[in-house]
C-alpha cells in the first residue's frame, strides 16, 4: 500500500508539471492557430464566428487531459522511456508534416518515417559506413526500440479514439460543400485538436550503490530496456513530463456530426487496436517489426480513405430545394432560436409565399418587415411560427450588416440569416460553397520547402 501511495504521489506531482511545461503551452499555441483558423472560414461564410475559440480552447484542455492522465498511466505501466519511444525524433517530424497538411499532425506518419529510418540505418547504412554511429544523433537513433514506438502510436490512437467518442462532435462547423458529383450540399466540418499532457519515463545506467527512489516489484516493466547495464549497474527510471498533440479532421453530409464521429472513433479503436497486437508482439517476434512499421502509417490512411469513400456513398442529409428548404443549425440566444425554430425543421413558406431556395427564402425574410411568418414541418408534422426581427449587437455592427445586405457578395444573404440564427442548407447550384483541396504528394515537399523559405525570408 505504501508503494502505491509513493508512486501516486510522484505520478499526479509530475503530471500536473506537464501543465507548466513550455513545450505544452507550445501545442496550446498550435492548437489556438487550428481554431482560429476555422473561426475565420466561419466568419467569411457567416459574418461571425459560430464556434467561440476560448469555449473550443477549455473543450480541449479538459479532454487532452483526460486522454493525456490514461495514457500517462498505460506507459508508465509498461515501462516505457522516452529513449525507447525516440519522442525527441517523432515531434519534429510531424511539426514538419503538419506544415504541408494539418491533417498530418498524427504520430501514425511521423512514427512511421522515424521506425523506417531507424530500420534504414540499422540495416543498410550503419553496416557499409559504420563511422557514422559515433555521431550522437545517429547513436541515439539507433536506441530507438521500434516496439516501443509503435506502441506509443497505437496508445495514443486509442486514447485519440476515445476523445472523437466523447467530444470530436462538439464545435462542428456548418459548411457548404461541393460535392465530387459538382452539387453543393451541406455538411459539417469536424475539427478537434487536443493538447496531450504526459507523465513519461526516462532511463539511465547508474551504479548499484547511486540507487535512489522506490523499488519496483521484479515483474515490472512488461517492456524490458535495450539498455544492457554492466557489472555492478543497475538502470535507474525516471517519471518526466512531456506533450503531445492529437488532431481529428472529418466531414459528416450524409450523416450527422454525432453518428460520423461515433463511427470514426470505432474503425479508429480497431486500427488501434491491431496495431497494439503488433507492436507488444514485435517485442518478442522480431520478425513483426516490418508490419507494425508499414501498417502504422499505411493503415491509418487507408482508414481515412474507406471512411471517406463510405461517407461519400449515402445521399446528403442537407440539402434544399423548392419544395423546402432546410435549416441546418438555429444559433443559441438569437430571433430563430427564441421564435422556437430548431435544426432540420423545413421551411415551406416565408409570409404564405413559397421559397425558390435558401437564398431566395434568406432574401424574403430580409426584404419582410418586423414579424415574419414562416410555415414549415418538424419530423413530418406542420407547424407555423412568427420569426421577429430584432437588431442585435451595436450601432456600428448593425450599419456593416446593412452594407453588407445591400451589396453584391454572394455572402450577403448568408451573412444576414445568421444575424437572425438561420442557418439553412444550400441548394445544389449554391454560388457559395468551399472545395475539398486534393492532397497531391508529389508537390507536398515542394509546398513545404516553399513554406519554409518564406520563413527564413
Amino acid at each position: 500500500m505504501q508503494l502505491i501511495f509513493e508512486l501516486s504521489q510522484i505520478f499526479l506531482s509530475t503530471f500536473v508539471l506537464a501543465l507548466f511545461m513550455p513545450f505544452f503551452w507550445f501545442v496550446l499555441f498550435i492548437v489556438y492557430l487550428q481554431y482560429r483558423r476555422l473561426a475565420f472560414t466561419e466568419e467569411k461564410l457567416y459574418g461571425r464566428t459560430i464556434n467561440r475559440v476560448g469555449r473550443q480552447m477549455l473543450f480541449s484542455i479538459g479532454l487532452g487531459i483526460v486522454g493525456g492522465f490514461l495514457a500517462s498511466l498505460a506507459l508508465i505501466l509498461l515501462g516505457l522511456s522516452l529513449e525507447q519511444m525516440g519522442l525527441y525524433f517523432v515531434w519534429p517530424v510531424a511539426i514538419l508534416l503538419m506544415l504541408i497538411n494539418p491533417r498530418y499532425l498524427c504520430f501514425s506518419y511521423a512514427g512511421g518515417i522515424v521506425t523506417f529510418v531507424v530500420l534504414l540505418m540499422r540495416h543498410f547504412i550503419i553496416p557499409f559506413f559504420p563511422q557514422m554511429a559515433e555521431f550522437a544523433f545517429v547513436e541515439s537513433l539507433l536506441r530507438v526500440h521500434i516496439p516501443a514506438l509503435l506502441i506509443l502510436i497505437g496508445l495514443l490512437h486509442l486514447m485519440e479514439s476515445l476523445l472523437i467518442y466523447l467530444g470530436g462532435h462538439w464545435g462542428s462547423s456548418p459548411i457548404y460543400l461541393k460535392n465530387v458529383d459538382g452539387t453543393v450540399v451541406g455538411a459539417f466540418s469536424l475539427q478537434r485538436f487536443w493538447p496531450i499532457p504526459l507523465a513519461a519515463l526516462t532511463v539511465t545506467i547508474v551504479m548499484q550503490s547511486e540507487i535512489l527512489g522506490v523499488d519496483m516489484p521484479g515483474w515490472w516493466p512488461l517492456i524490458r530496456s535495450t539498455l544492457q547495464p554492466g557489472f555492478g549497474q543497475t538502470l535507474q527510471y525516471m517519471i518526466f513530463p512531456v506533450a503531445a498533440g492529437l488532431g481529428y479532421a472529418d466531414i459528416a453530409f450524409s450523416s450527422t456530426p454525432r453518428e460520423r464521429s461515433q463511427s470514426s472513433a470505432r474503425d479508429l479503436a480497431i486500427y488501434s487496436t491491431v496495431l497494439l497486437v503488433i507492436a507488444l508482439g514485435s517485442a518478442i517476434y522480431y520478425w513483426l517489426i516490418l508490419p507494425g512499421v508499414l501498417f502504422a502509417p499505411i493503415g491509418h490512411e487507408l482508414l481515412i480513405l474507406y471512411s471517406k469513400k463510405r461517407e461519400q456513398s449515402n445521399l446528403p442529409c442537407y440539402q434544399s430545394s423548392s419544395s423546402g428548404v432546410q435549416l441546418m443549425m438555429v444559433l443559441p440566444g438569437t430571433a430563430a432560436a427564441e421564435a422556437g425554430l430548431l435544426e432540420d425543421d423545413i421551411i415551406l413558406k416565408v409570409n404564405n409565399e413559397l421559397p425558390l431556395d435558401n437564398q431566395d427564402l434568406l432574401q424574403k425574410i430580409e426584404n419582410s418587415y418586423f414579424l415574419v411568418l414562416l410555415e414549415g414541418t418538424r419530423n413530418g408534422n406542420p407547424f407555423s411560427i412568427v420569426l421577429k426581427k430584432r437588431g442585435s449587437g451595436s450601432a456600428e455592427e448593425k450599419d456593416v450588416l446593412k452594407t453588407r445586405l445591400h451589396s453584391q457578395s454572394p455572402y450577403a444573404l448568408l451573412h444576414g440569416g445568421a444575424a437572425l440564427g438561420l442557418i439553412t442548407a444550400p441548394s445544389s447550384g449554391s454560388p457559395v460553397y468551399l472545395e475539398i483541396r486534393k492532397d497531391v504528394t508529389l508537390v507536398a515537399p515542394r509546398r513545404l520547402l516553399r513554406k519554409l523559405r518564406s520563413w527564413f525570408s
